[in-house]
């Protein structure tokens, strides 16, 4: 089963720093921000993601 995943969907991980995660992700590694959501597990937390600009998969990141 595990030779059909083709590649990665998106990568998750924590950030205490939204600002400096956020400077990380657009600065140093060139990425836009494309959406900004709720964690569904906890509201009071946003989830902002994070990709290329030409959707490339496995380019998403979302820092919690």
């Amino acid at each position: 089963m595990l030779t059909q995943i083709k590649g990665l969907h998106h990568v998750t991980s924590m950030a205490s720093n939204a600002q400096q995660n956020n400077g990380f992700l657009t600065k140093l590694l060139g990425l836009h921000r494309i959406k900004k959501t709720v964690c569904f597990d906890a509201p009071a937390v946003y989830r902002l993601n994070y990709g290329d600009e030409t959707g490339t998969p496995g380019s998403v990141m979302t820092p919690p």
